[in-house]
């Protein structure tokens, strides 16, 4: 039964609204219809969507992460178009355990692809791995290639793809071989067909000292040089190397056992235009006696340098650092995690000398409390002062001599209170950020309390002072790393 419509006159608001109503789905309706007609000229040029796609790709602009977009998870668009756009847009890529069926549809689907990251999960499967070797050639635009896990150590068919397919790479500037088997005959082919920027080898076996010689000795242009635990690297090796390498920039000689402060020194003499050194996780049982002052005659200042990494290493005492002050005066980092050999009196002397120094990374260093300062440190911004045993007389000290701090971290600091925690956020008025992890006796809640005055202050904390994991099953874990030899390896 339909209903009778009311015979009531209807009031002159209702009467405007529907003639609004009407008109509105009218102009909707003529603007569809002015759209349909001229669709083409409202298609967004490629470029501009390239932009947009950039946002969705990259959202935190990561120096290190730019450009990249791992194959964990596919990117899901509603348009072949938007596909094709944010493919372009991939410059990085990384592939984890590659099969042939799958390496070519990546070459073509990413054009621009100029950076390649490969992990492999076993040599054994050589068809295989010759074939990837082969499409690596569909890729000449590469500039920079990362092998993880291979066997390119015995001279068969596979090695000699690799080989051909490496010099086909005419524009790769930077090469990368980690946890990897090669040969000195890989380096030597290596050396005379590539235009090398960079060149680094981690935890690498099968090649000898001969190899690098023969592949530094050619590549002149080396800028980035790494050797990670290479078990047979001596002073006199870095001394030679050191000759070869006009341009050099930077250097990782990292876990290198045999090395003592000789090849430190070796690289400052010799390699002008470093701008940093990291010489990482070093010890060893015989140390060489120094003289600063027969030292620093056959030294130069060198401006370049900048950072300095020396965690972990037993071979920087005091006298060392007051050599590397000397001879580094633009110093802007400096990282002396773990160093046990130093003293109160060589940190005073670095800072107090490196005058535009920055960050300091002083981290599980027990000789700093009694820490004095009578000079003004002020271009200081980062200080880490981690698991050692500062103070709040130390903590005082610090603060009127680095007034321009802008975060300290102090993880576990047992020896610190809240009266040392005041007295650093009253002298450095410019700080951002401090961390208070497992301080037992700070509480949190009280220095938050009494910063009212300070809201740019952010203090970072944790209410546990330990962390456990016991809700992880050990024998799981076991199980786990048994199925993935890789996770092993690392």
């Amino acid at each position: 039964m339909k209903k009778k419509r009311s015979s009531q006159p209807l009031s002159e608001p209702v009467i405007a609204l529907r003639k609004k109503k009407r008109i509105c789905v009218k102009s909707f309706q003529q603007q569809q219809q002015s759209f349909s007609s001229t669709q083409p000229e409202f298609c967004l040029p490629d470029d501009c969507w390239e932009h947009v796609f950039s946002f969705i790709i990259n959202p935190v602009a990561v120096p290190e992460d730019k450009n990249k977009l791992y194959f964990k998870s596919s990117l899901s668009l509603v348009s072949k178009q938007f596909l094709s756009i944010t493919n372009r847009l991939i410059f990085s890529l990384t592939i984890y355990y590659p099969q042939l069926c799958f390496l070519p549809c990546f070459f073509h689907r990413f054009s621009n692809l100029h950076s390649l990251d490969l992990w492999f999960a076993s040599s054994h499967d050589l068809d295989n791995n010759a074939a990837i070797a082969l499409a690596l050639r569909d890729r000449p635009t590469l500039k920079s290639l990362s092998v993880f896990g291979i066997e390119l150590k015995d001279a068969n068919y596979v090695s000699s793809h690799y080989i051909d397919s490496f010099l086909s790479l005419k524009g790769l500037n930077s090469l990368k071989f980690r946890y990897s088997k090669i040969s000195d005959d890989l380096l030597y082919s290596i050396a005379r067909g590539l235009p090398l920027k960079s060149f680094v080898l981690e935890n690498c076996m099968g090649y000898s000292y001969h190899g690098i010689y023969d592949l530094l000795s050619n590549c002149h242009g080396i800028q980035h040089l790494g050797l990670h635990d290479v078990d047979f690297l001596n002073n006199h090796h870095v001394s030679q190397l050191s000759l070869l390498l006009p341009d050099l920039t930077s250097i990782n000689l990292s876990r290198c056992s045999k090395l003592t402060e000789s090849a430190l020194f070796a690289l400052i003499k010799n390699c002008h235009s470093l701008g940093e050194i990291t010489m990482e996780s070093i010890y060893t049982t015989k140390g060489e006696s120094i003289k600063v002052s027969d030292i620093l005659k056959d030294f130069d200042a060198n401006p370049q340098l900048k950072f300095l990494h020396l965690c972990s290493n037993s071979l920087i005492n005091d006298e060392t650092l007051i050599l590397l002050a000397s001879v580094f005066p633009n110093l802007q980092f400096l990282n002396l995690r773990f160093c046990d050999n130093i003293s109160k009196r060589g940190i005073c002397q670095v800072l107090s000398t490196c005058c535009k120094l920055k960050h300091l990374d002083l981290s599980c260093s027990y000789n700093m409390r009694g820490l004095k300062m009578n000079f003004v440190v002020h271009q200081l911004e980062v200080l880490d002062l981690s698991y050692s045993n500062v103070n709040d007389k130390t903590l005082y000290q610090i603060s009127k001599s680095c007034c321009g701090l802008l975060q300290l971290v102090l993880i576990m600091c047992d020896y610190v209170t809240e009266k040392g925690v005041m007295r650093v956020v009253e002298n450095c008025t410019q700080l951002k950020k401090i961390c208070l992890k497992w301080c037992r006796k700070v509480n949190v809640d009280v220095v938050v309390s009494m910063l009212p005055s300070r809201p740019s202050l952010h203090v970072f904390s944790s209410k546990h002072h330990y962390m456990w994991c016991d809700k992880v099953n050990a024998n799981v874990v076991v199980s786990l790393v048994s199925l993935r030899p890789l996770l092993s390896m690392l």
